[in-house]
């Protein structure tokens, strides 16, 4: 049971990293430089813009930060997948 809790707590972070992730992913299937740039943007400014929320509303001290960031990580390991996995399986 603790497992899957700790699961559904992550779930909203998740699926707010999920967003840029689908669009950069999408952005990085196209040919050519300039979708390259502009899916780079789109995990710099998405992922960055959440990161930065998250620590504006919940962080005081160094370690919280610190967690919050590695949790954060995590995050967006799972939206990537999840994002490639959409792109790349599903849509094919």
């Amino acid at each position: 049971m603790g497992i899957i809790a700790g699961f559904l707590q992550h779930l909203p972070g998740v699926l707010a990293f999920y967003i840029p992730a689908l669009f950069g992913t999408v952005l990085l299937r196209e040919r050519g430089e300039g979708y390259r740039l502009k899916a780079g943007l789109w995990f710099v400014l998405g992922f960055g813009s959440i990161i930065a929320v998250h620590i504006m509303l919940r962080s005081v001290s160094v370690e919280q930060v610190a967690a919050l960031v590695g949790v954060s990580l995590l995050q967006m390991a799972v939206a990537l997948a999840l994002a490639r996995l959409t792109v790349y399986r599903l849509a094919d």
